[in-house]
């Protein structure tokens, strides 16, 4: 796609601001290395978002798209991706409790008045192993641009087939992985970038001077915005959420357990990371530690790039019928 005709579908879709949002949308396609379970209708929205760091800056959607139903929708003209972006709390306010797959969501925003940022059309690119089988094809959604002000606002997009058959149009929408509702699928800004900052401090995921810049920017925005402060109070002094644990140190007997608690005040959704410094001695999954062999580890709880810790000794091993009930 042209840089021409990328400029005039977003100055298209400038009508369609959501939100206070200067908006652009793309759609794009991208590799990945996993082909994921589809389900029969072969479209199946992905359970996490990326932030897209790129000027314009913004939040990027995926759905994976099976070879089946690529064919399909190549081999009809009346047939076309589609991805619809919008707050997740136009969804909500459609949503008449229905199951998703059961709910013509286009046709029940168009009925409220609310009009989500849509796209269609595109080609497929496709990721193959080295003797050419096909692993999997992507359709990424994104908005882009959103203003810094709407960092805490949360986002969905979801992916659909448009079929036009002379006046009747008809939608066949993405599903969710299995045991996930769509309302877990929304995303902020502000999430995104947290989960950026847990990659760097965790992972050592590289990101440039620039792009920490801007997640940093975005971090102490989100904070102030959601201690409540004006525009003109908030600041760019490395704001953070305030985090408190439940425990910062534990001692725990072997094959015992305990749920470490996080507490985040502003109440605002942020990725908590997890991780122990020691597996061998004591596991932690999603805050709940379990204690395996004698030792000291450390549980290191990371939230937008800051580390909070808490200190697990391990002892004598659990006996009886507490050992059963830990196990």
């Amino acid at each position: 796609m042209s840089k021409s005709v990328i400029k005039t579908i977003a100055f298209a879709l400038a009508g369609l601001l959501i939100v206070g949002a200067l908006v652009a949308v793309v759609i794009v396609f991208s590799k990945k290395t996993d082909r994921p379970d589809y389900t029969q209708d072969g479209l199946v929205m992905k359970r996490e978002a990326t932030i897209r760091l790129a000027d314009p800056s913004g939040v990027r959607f995926t759905a994976t798209i099976s070879p089946e139903l690529k064919k399909e929708v190549e081999e009809d003209e009346n047939k076309s991706f589609c991805m619809a972006i919008a707050p997740i709390s136009y969804f909500m306010k459609v949503d008449k409790g229905e199951t998703y797959k059961e709910t013509d969501w286009i046709k029940a925003l168009e009925e409220e008045s609310l009009n989500p940022l849509i796209v269609e059309g595109g080609s497929l690119a496709m990721k193959t192993t080295p003797d050419g089988t096909v692993i999997e094809h992507c359709i990424n959604g994104a908005i882009t641009s959103i203003l810094y002000n709407n960092t805490n606002l949360q986002f969905l997009g979801i992916a659909f087939v448009k079929t036009v058959d002379g006046e009747n149009v008809s939608y066949r929408y993405a599903s969710f992985p299995e045991g996930v509702s769509y309302k877990d699928c929304s995303y902020s800004y502000a999430y995104l970038a947290a989960q950026c900052l847990n990659e760097y401090v965790l992972n050592n995921v590289y990101y440039s001077k620039s792009d920490l810049d801007l997640l940093e920017f975005i971090i102490n925005k989100s904070v102030d915005l959601a201690n409540g402060l004006a525009e003109e109070e908030m600041t760019d002094d490395d704001s953070k959420y305030t985090v408190t644990l439940s425990e910062t140190e534990k001692n725990l007997k072997i094959d015992e357990e305990f749920t470490l608690k996080v507490t985040i005040k502003e109440g605002v959704k942020t990725p908590i990371w997890w991780r122990s410094s020691d597996p061998n001695v004591a596991t932690v999954n999603n805050g709940v530690i379990t204690a395996k062999n004698n030792g000291t580890a450390t549980i290191l709880v990371v939230v937008s790039g800051t580390i909070h810790r808490c200190t697990v000794t391990v002892g004598e091993t659990v006996t009886g019928s507490n050992a059963e009930a830990t196990v």
